[in-house]
Formats: C-alpha cells, structure tokens, sequence
C-alpha cells in the first residue's frame, strides 16, 4: 500500500512539474532554471530531477508534451471535409500558441536529441503529411508539396518571428497563412 501511494505521489509530481516548467518555459524561455521550475511547481530541486535527470530532459519532456498535443489535434482533423482548410486552421492556432510560447521554438532549436523527442516529431509530423496527403487530393496543395517542406518553412517563419521578439498573434497568424500558400496548387 505505500508503495503504491508513493508511486502516485510521484506520478503526481511529475505532472506539476512538467505543468510548473511548461508554463515557465513558455514565460521565460528556455533560459530559466530548474529552481524557478521547482519553486512553481511547489516542490523541491531534487523532486524535478528524480523524474528529470537534466535539464534537457525536463526541456524535451516539454517540447515532447507540445509535439503530441499537436499531433491529436491533426489527427483529429483527418476525416475533415476540407483537408486544406483544416490544415491552414491548425497552422494558424499553432502559430498563435507558439508565438505566445517561448518554450516551443527554443526546445525545438536546443538540439536535445533525445530519442523521445525524435520519435514524437517524426509522428507528428507524419500526422501532418497525412493531412498535406488529403489536402493535395482535394487539388489545394501543389503535387510536389511535402510535409518536410511546411517544416523547414514553417522553422524559419517561427525561427525568425521568435529571434525579432515578435509577440503579435495576427502577425504569426498571417506567416502561418503565406506558409502554407506558398504550398498551394
């Protein structure tokens, strides 16, 4: 019985931390330091990194985090009527999110390569081809577009926007529209 309320108690605090750094990453930036972390979190140093060995895993636990809840939002949008609109819509809300969200471009940059972060790109990212897929069927992406090509646009539209400090939704919101119609058929 303690066993299984100490394992609770953990999973509990995995989760306030991964929410206390994911809130102060998005604030702050990638910068700020396990203390602030912690302190948000409501625990101790030593609590953050039981569950995170480093600070880079407590970075790409949170970019992992942003990639997955992106990717449900895609794959919820498969069976869309319109592919092309569905895709422009989840461009233009993830652009208004990461502008708003220092956290995501940074932990995307840092060059954490951890394998979890790896594997849970790669799937969003195939979530994202699948709908580009649709989307060309229905004639509104030009045949030769790839789901590689809305990433490395998209990278350094957010890579740009982030390093000016740009902080204005409508300004990611309109990047995240001319990305995409450089894609169009």
């Amino acid at each position: 019985m303690l066993e299984t309320a100490k394992r609770a108690d953990a999973v509990r605090n995995r989760s306030r931390v991964l929410a206390a750094a994911a809130a102060v990453f998005a604030e702050r930036g990638v910068e700020a330091g396990v203390p602030e972390v912690a302190r948000r979190a409501g625990v101790g140093k030593a609590t953050v990194y039981r569950s995170f060995p480093t600070k880079e895993h407590l970075i790409a636990a949170v970019a992992v985090a942003r990639l997955e809840d992106f990717e449900r939002r895609v794959r919820a949008q498969l069976d869309a009527p319109d592919a092309w609109q569905a895709l422009h819509d989840l461009l233009a809300d993830s652009a208004v999110r990461q502008c708003g969200d220092r956290a995501i471009t940074a932990a995307l940059e840092s060059g954490v390569a951890q394998e979890q972060l790896a594997v849970a790109r790669a799937s969003m990212w195939d979530a994202v081809g699948a709908l580009l897929e649709r989307a060309k069927a229905e004639g509104r992406i030009a045949p030769e577009a790839q789901a590689a090509d809305l990433r490395v646009l998209w990278a350094g539209v957010a890579r740009v926007l982030a390093t000016d400090g740009n902080v204005d939704p409508a300004a990611w919101r309109r990047y995240a529209g001319l990305v995409l119609r450089a894609l169009a058929a």
